[in-house]
């Protein structure tokens, strides 16, 4: 008896893909998200200026009667952020799309979006790292919960005011991350989707760690609010734009805003190096 195997057949075998995309390393950190940033207000022209007023010291001496009071000088600073343009953009033809059997689009779509949270937030970081303040570990190479509490001390020593939460922010990178797992409180459970998201990992020395992969590694930022500070003219939004040649075969998906961040307040800011 003749009977047709598998080998008989090999020009008629058919590979079924996946249709699913898959896009790996993708950071989940959303420096916007996280509550942050400062945000100046859109504007529709160059610059945003953010007003710093210095505070007036503690009054400790009882008033004389019929004594008028001396009033004093209030004192101001100013600090201005000039929003840029940024943006991305994948060009796929119809051919190309056709061929994947529709993955070519998926995929540009999907990467577009990662990019337009990871874009912004890679900026804010790196706007961060640049601090003027900043306290060497105390071990080269090995985040400690006293380096935590360094920083910590000088923020509040400068009058930082914590985040509405009760804390500080930290942002660290997972290498960092290993470092501080025996000692920080885990969140039991993320009842809060936006806490699951932004990459929040515990609570430690008064600080909320959140892990971010645009951290630089080694580096580790500590701060307040009021720290980071966005200017923003046109909001980022993903774009779809068809049809850009001449027979309609190419499709553009991207994304465009006109922003900038900028510290607002440099005592707000604490950065360990050579964690």
């Amino acid at each position: 008896m003749a009977v047709t195997v598998a080998t008989d057949l090999a020009d008629s075998q058919v590979t079924i893909y996946d249709a699913a995309v898959i896009v790996s390393g993708a950071n989940m950190a959303n420096i916007d998200a996280d509550g942050s940033v400062t945000l100046g207000g859109s504007i529709n022209g160059l610059d945003n200026d953010f007003t710093i007023y210095t505070k007036l010291s503690p009054v400790t001496s009882a008033l004389t009667d019929g004594t008028e009071v001396t009033p004093v000088t209030m004192a101001d600073a100013k600090v201005t952020i000039t929003p840029h343009e940024y943006g991305n953009v994948i060009a796929t033809t119809k051919l190309a799309n056709t061929t994947t059997a529709g993955k070519a689009d998926l995929a540009s779509a999907k990467l577009i979006g990662i990019n337009i949270v990871e874009s912004p937030n890679a900026k804010g970081v790196a706007i961060l790292e640049g601090a003027t303040n900043s306290t060497a570990a105390a071990t080269p190479g090995t985040l400690a919960k006293g380096d935590l509490r360094i920083a910590f001390t000088k923020l509040a020593d400068a009058g930082i005011l914590p985040f509405p939460d009760g804390n500080y922010r930290c942002r660290i990178n997972p290498n960092q991350v290993a470092d501080l797992k025996d000692d920080y409180i885990a969140m039991a459970q993320y009842t809060s989707l936006e806490k699951a998201v932004s990459g929040e990992v515990g609570m430690l020395e008064g600080f909320t760690l959140i892990m971010d992969r645009a951290v630089t590694t080694a580096t580790v930022v500590c701060y307040g609010d009021n720290a980071l500070g966005k200017s923003e003219s046109a909001p980022t939004q993903p774009t779809i734009i068809d049809g850009t040649d001449n027979l309609g075969r190419i499709r553009n998906y991207g994304w465009y805003g006109i922003y900038e961040y900028g510290i607002v307040d440099q005592n707000a800011v604490q950065v360990i190096t050579g964690a």
